[in-house]
């Protein structure tokens, strides 16, 4: 129905709604004018006519009042107000008619006395029934042109000329009074009109609100989210070639102190302290989702299966673990790692919830999405993980505000209020959404939406010797603008059997190759003044086209540039590691 026609509707059904509501005063007023025209006119009449006229309407009154009884207890319905604007308007006429036809009959056996009586309570009647019916004219209409029609006709039959003159004034009384009901009738339109239509503007601008103030809440975290990102994108660089050195010199340290009481232990507490904030800064970089992401095809089912012993040693005994996957489901377009983060994260916080034990419950299947389920997805088919617990659940106080940055409701010192917004950024970052419901005292339930992948995830053989070192014997062209980074590198490159050649910036790799010194491989970060480290590797390739690379970089954003089939391994990483990519891209085939 159109906004126009919802109104009109509106406001027929006020005008019917006016006259019932209006009726019990009608009816009151008949009953005592019948009553008193009775007594007043039943010594004056001549013939027993005045009786049966005051039971005709008495019965009229009281089938108006069952009426009025019936529609205040029936439910209010659009399709019925027709109906009962008929029956109002029936119960109008025949008291009308009551009225109307028993004066005529009454006039000719009433003496002159009588008929003034009679022709005021007449007139009052119908100027009575335009105060109350001016809100539904048929209701007005059928009651005073049945009251004053017949006693004009009644004057104009007697053929005087007094009778006529008083009919006609019975008309003119009649058209005055209608055309005072028209002119109420259309203020009380006009005035139902207005109240709906600055009614149903109210709430046109009651929702222009809720928009805006919804915009303006999706556009202060989205101003949040910009200023941690950028806040973050411009420290993870230095962060993270702080944390490179921190964690190279602690490894060292490591390797050199052997097993020796008292130091050992407290390296390695130094060295996972160091990589609790490689992680915090990896959270922030996925809450603002300025990490790089590595998305491949991944089976979400095997991954899930594969991180079920961990999960259960993380959980406790106390908890009971049920992963199930959709047989159908099909693989994900996501980073595998960082999968696996957002699930332990929420595995964690399913696990705080349920401080006496319970069930988490971890669920992998396929679902489709269109514009109107979820607007925020573009349409098609997604693989939700879905991890729900049975424990305290949340508040919807709480919930409003489970995904902003650095809410916890976890003590002071045990939480960072980072998990849902890094799960969240993750999520998004990937192409997908997360979403979370909750009921508290019942448990808590947060879906993954994640893009579908159109290939087939690859067989890849798990590394087993991640805590070997890979020994070289090649030249090697390291090239990065921090001191510390490059001295650490190039030490821990020269103790295992590489000939380094050092530089500080991509200027002086080139004028290194330039001098004819033999390099198998170059090492360079990427962000550095002048050249960068891409540019760098294509002009060095201009002189050298068979000279394999890395690019080395703590930058939290994607590379500007060319970086195809340009291996690269992001900081912080352990020297092993740096170890093992390199004896990988040494190895490979040209």
């Amino acid at each position: 129905m159109e906004p126009a026609n919802d109104v009109t509707g509106a406001v027929y059904a006020e005008q019917v709604g006016a006259v019932f509501r209006q009726l019990p005063i009608a009816v009151a007023v008949n009953f005592v004018n019948a009553s008193l025209t009775a007594a007043v006119l039943a010594p004056m009449a001549a013939r027993p006519f005045l009786l049966p006229w005051l039971l005709a309407v008495l019965l009229v009154t009281a089938g108006r009042l069952v009426l009025w009884l019936r529609y205040r207890r029936a439910a209010f319905r659009p399709e019925n107000i027709h109906r009962w604007s008929r029956l109002a308007t029936v119960g109008s006429l025949l008291t009308g008619l009551c009225w109307g036809v028993g004066g005529a009959v009454l006039f000719p056996i009433i003496p002159d006395l009588g008929k003034i009586f009679l022709t005021i309570v007449l007139g009052g009647m119908c100027a009575g029934t335009v105060v109350l019916n001016a809100s539904h004219l048929p209701t007005l209409l059928a009651f005073l042109l049945s009251t004053s029609l017949p006693v004009a006709a009644r004057f104009f039959v007697q053929g005087s000329a007094a009778d006529s003159a008083l009919g006609a004034m019975v008309v003119v009384f009649a058209a005055a009074l209608t055309l005072g009901g028209k002119h109420l009738n259309r203020i009380f339109t006009e005035a139902m009109h207005l109240r709906f239509e600055l009614n149903q503007a109210n709430l046109r601008l009651q929702a222009e609100i809720d928009e805006h103030r919804a915009t303006e809440a999706s556009l202060r975290q989205a101003q949040k989210l910009e200023a941690i990102g950028q806040l973050t994108g411009g420290i993870a660089h230095d962060f993270n070639n702080l944390m490179t050195v921190i964690i190279g010199n602690l490894e060292f340290a490591k390797m050199r102190a052997g097993e020796k009481a008292g130091v050992a232990p407290r390296l390695q507490a130094a060295l996972q302290a160091a990589e609790r904030g490689v992680t915090l800064i990896q959270r922030l970089l996925a809450f603002a989702r300025k990490q790089p992401l590595d998305p491949r095809s991944v089976d979400v089912g095997a991954l899930v299966s594969g991180m079920e012993e961990f999960l259960r040693r993380t959980l406790g005994p106390e908890i009971r673990l049920v992963a199930a996957a959709d047989p159908d489901s099909t693989p994900a377009l996501i980073d595998a790692n960082q999968l696996e983060l957002a699930i332990l994260n929420l595995a964690i916080n399913a696990r705080d919830a349920l401080p006496e034990g319970g069930t988490v419950r971890i669920d992998v299947n396929n679902r489709r999405v269109d514009r109107q389920t979820m607007p925020e997805l573009t349409p098609g088919n997604y693989v939700v993980v879905s991890i729900s617990d049975d424990g305290t659940g949340m508040d919807d106080t709480t919930l409003a505000k489970a995904f902003d940055p650095f809410f916890t409701t976890k003590e002071a010192g045990s939480g960072t209020g980072l998990g849902l917004p890094m799960v969240h950024g993750f999520a998004t970052q990937s192409g997908g959404t997360a979403r979370i419901r909750s009921t508290l005292g019942e448990g808590t339930t947060v879906e993954l939406w994640l893009p579908q992948a159109s290939a087939p995830p690859p067989n890849r053989r798990l590394d087993r010797s991640a805590s070997k070192i890979d020994r070289g014997a090649a030249n090697v062209l390291l090239c990065d603008d921090d001191d510390d980074v490059r001295d650490l590198l190039g030490e821990f490159l020269g103790s295992i059997g590489y000939t380094v050649q050092e530089a500080s910036d991509g200027e002086e790799a080139l004028r290194l190759l330039d001098s004819g010194i033999e390099v198998d491989l170059l090492v360079t970060d990427y962000a550095m003044p002048g050249l960068n480290g891409l540019e760098t590797i294509r002009q060095a390739r201009l002189r050298r086209p068979e000279l394999r690379s890395l690019v080395i970089t703590g930058h939290a954003g994607p590379l500007a540039g060319d970086i195809a089939g340009v291996p690269i391994l992001r900081k912080p990483f352990s020297p092993n590691q740096l170890a093992r990519r390199m004896t990988a891209i040494l190895a490979a085939d040209c």
